[in-house]
């Protein structure tokens, strides 16, 4: 999208940088001095989320209770920072709101940090994997494997083989394949493997901006196979049928459309045990509650979803069955920062540029990766937060590509060489979703801020790390 450099730009979503009245500062040597500057509302997703950071008046950036600055200064840019008192300020709204019954779970992709696996875990939240790696981080994090749930489409036999050795809970099973697969391997070790079978509903789930479900897709068993899978999976006795499992879509903004989608998979639950004369004591609901990720993002309503998923598991089963909700950007994208440094400031064909030392490579999402229409990320100037807007800017990384950019002509605060920016919502998705090794470049370090405490919790490689694990 490109922005407007008249008053229409008042018209179309915006980031926020700041509605203080004054003089705008002249942060460039002079050469943004002389350019217009103009007031403009903050935008209510930024604002939203400065104020969980609680920075709601600040005219800084803070974590916890630390400056970006300072974090900057100490552990050097980019660099993501997260902080550990609203990781377990998330976990206690969504726990309050999904009830005593229903489990919550962290699904470890979102970000397969150790520090903030840990968080979670020690403020109460389970743990859903999806691959080898995500079980060890979940493990190093003081995770029982007994308690982990293993999802994914694409599990190999060696996966299965060795989750199966660390004695995982539950696979959720995506394919008939796959059932016979973790039923052999089961067998073969001696053990029962515990299963969930992973429904794919006819219908679609509304709201959610990306689908997983609905339609022909690799995800899940399509709802009307999944009786015969049943009666399989009830029939095998290296097989330990658990229950059911459904995802059928992520960024869902629609309490009302994720509480019905739930309610889909209760009601089918209910018919097949009827059915088949058989019990599922476990069904996992999903998850995929949305958060702003870009300009103009709405919020999700997590109240009106509590209340509708503690109506289901009471007129469901109630405490005769084990309840899950999993849920990964909810819960972290909040409490994480990503800090970028101004490397260098130019003039091209009349608009300005903010070149970042930070980019694609180490936030992909933030440059709009996956998306259909790009727009801007949460950013703010992370040492003007009042500031007015000056002229329009385009923010970009240091990738020889021009898809490394953050935002095109957009009003914000006046930028020089060595300031910093911040890109706010980035606990989740970041560098977990992002192509690393593009150019090079050593990945960010991440430090986690517990109030006025920042430890270094993944190190920022070195640039000979690029030959690792490499031979000539």
């Amino acid at each position: 999208m490109r922005w407007q450099r008249t008053e229409a730009a008042h018209r179309v979503p915006r980031t926020h940088h700041g509605n203080a009245t004054g003089a705008g500062r002249d942060r460039g040597g002079g050469s943004l001095a002389s350019r217009r500057v103009t007031e403009l509302p903050r935008d209510p997703a930024v604002q939203a989320a400065l104020t969980t950071l609680g920075c709601a008046d600040a005219t800084a950036l803070r974590i916890g209770g630390l400056a970006a600055t300072e974090l900057a200064k100490r552990f050097g840019t980019p660099l993501y920072a997260f902080d550990a008192a609203v990781l377990r300020a998330r976990t206690a709204a969504v726990q309050q709101a999904i009830g005593p019954h229903v489990q919550l779970l962290w699904s470890v992709k979102a970000n397969p940090s150790l520090a903030v696996t840990a968080c979670l875990r020690a403020a109460g939240v389970g743990a859903e994997i999806a691959s080898l790696g995500e079980l060890h981080v979940a493990l190093a994090a003081g995770h029982q494997a007994a308690a982990l749930r293993f999802a994914g489409p694409g599990k190999t036999d060696h996966e299965i083989a060795t989750a199966l050795q660390h004695g995982i809970g539950c696979f959720h099973v995506e394919s008939a394949s796959e059932l016979a697969s973790i039923a052999r391997l089961a067998a073969a070790a001696g053990q029962r493997a515990r299963i969930a079978l992973r429904v794919n509903l006819p219908q679609e789930l509304g709201g959610a901006r990306m689908r997983m479900g609905g339609r022909s897709t690799r995800f899940g068993i399509d709802a009307g196979q999944v009786p015969e899978l049943l009666r399989i999976a009830h029939a095998q006795p290296a097989l330990q049928l658990d229950g059911l499992h459904v995802y059928a879509g992520t960024q869902v903004f629609d309490a009302n459309a994720f509480v019905q989608h739930a309610r889909a998979l209760c009601e089918l639950a209910v018919a097949w045990e009827r059915d088949l004369g058989l019990h599922l004591p476990a069904i996992d609901l999903g998850g995929g509650f949305g958060v702003a990720a870009y300009a103009g993002d709405g919020s999700f309503d997590l109240a009106a979803a509590g209340a509708g998923l503690q109506a289901l598991v009471a007129q469901y089963g109630g405490a005769s069955r084990q309840w899950f909700v999993e849920l990964g950007r909810f819960l972290a994208a909040p409490a994480g920062v990503f800090l970028a440094r101004v490397v260098r400031t130019k003039t091209s064909g009349g608009e300005r540029h903010a070149v970042l030392d930070g980019g694609l490579h180490q936030h992909a999402a933030a440059a709009g990766v996956g998306t259909v229409v790009r727009r801007p990320p949460l950013l703010v100037h992370a040492t003007a937060l009042d500031a007015q807007q000056g002229e329009p800017v385009t923010l970009g990384g240091p990738l020889c590509t021009p898809a490394d950019q953050f935002a095109e002509q957009i009003p914000f605060a006046p930028l020089a060489e060595g300031d910093l920016v911040a890109v706010l919502h980035s606990g989740a998705y970041g560098l977990t979703y992002s192509p690393t090794a593009f150019l090079s470049h050593p990945a960010p370090a991440e430090v986690m801020v517990d109030g006025d405490v920042a430890r270094i919790v993944r190190m920022r490689p070195a640039a000979e790390d690029a030959l690792r694990a490499q031979l000539p």
